[in-house]
């Protein structure tokens, strides 16, 4: 009896013939082109799913954002425009204004002011003639008031003091 208990292989390789070789290349391109068959087919069902449906949605979401960029600039440039518009309006404002104060200052000069009192209200300068003087009595007076004895009648003139200042 043979016992072989060794461990060494043989190279079973050596013993196929050329058309066990053709054979089994033709299973291992069946086998490639059922796989490429599966992964295109996977990627189908998945485009089927929902891939389109993805892209329509980020191709709206990213249309959104554009439409909302594309306004708020509109915006801003329309508020810079208002601004820009409203500071040469307060400019053109300030020059109106120094020029109405000049005007008002030369208005009220002293030729001007005698000017319209004579032609407009038909006033004349005064004459000596119509000057008068009056004598007033300037002697120096003093009164003296009374002093109160009793302490209730000052508290209660110094509290009608207040009240007057205060206007009652």
């Amino acid at each position: 009896m043979y016992n072989d208990n060794s461990n060494l292989a043989y190279d079973l390789s050596l013993f196929e013939t050329d058309e066990d070789l053709e054979r089994k290349k033709r299973e291992r391109q069946k086998q490639r082109e059922e796989q490429a068959k599966i992964k295109i087919s996977d990627k189908k069902s998945i485009g089927r799913n929902g891939s389109v449906l993805a892209a329509i949605v980020v191709v709206a979401f990213a249309a959104a954002i554009a439409f909302v960029l594309l306004t708020s600039k509109e915006q801003i440039s329309d508020y810079t425009s208002k601004i820009s518009e409203t500071k040469n309006e307060i400019e053109l404002a300030e020059r109106e204004n120094v020029r109405l104060n000049s005007e008002l200052d030369s208005m009220y000069t002293l030729d001007n002011v005698e000017n319209i009192a004579s032609q407009e209200l038909g006033l004349q300068k005064t004459q000596s003639s119509q000057i008068t003087f009056i004598t007033l009595n300037t002697e120096d007076m003093t009164e003296v008031a009374e002093s109160d004895p009793n302490i209730f009648v000052s508290i209660q003139n110094w509290f009608n003091g207040i009240l007057d200042y205060l206007g009652f």
